[in-house]
């Protein structure tokens, strides 16, 4: 019986570096921890990439967009320029026509 009383305190000093460090609990969630930050880091990166991508489209798309709008104003220019010439047909010929 004495025996046993003497390991119980002897177990508790070799324990108490492992309690005193987290134990092993505390040393699973350190080991994933570093995963998790490079793992984070990572997907910050593929992120990163993802928003450049995104960026140079909407770029493109932008650059598409006011080409588009160009053409669509030098359109409107061209027909506002047709309707003048027609108008301008319609009123030589009523003018020119005596019986208008």
């Amino acid at each position: 019986m004495q025996k046993a009383w003497f390991l119980l305190p002897l177990l508790l000093c070799a324990t108490s570096p492992v309690l005193a460090d987290g134990g092993p609990e505390q040393a699973a969630v350190a080991g994933t921890q570093a995963p998790a930050r490079s793992q984070l880091r990572q997907q910050l990166r593929a992120r990163g990439a993802q928003v450049t991508q995104l960026q140079q489209a909407v770029s493109e798309q932008e650059l598409h967009s006011r080409q588009a709008s160009q053409r669509l104003t030098e359109q409107d220019l061209e027909i506002a320029r047709l309707q003048r010439q027609l108008e301008a047909l319609r009123d030589r010929r009523q003018g020119g026509d005596p019986g208008h």
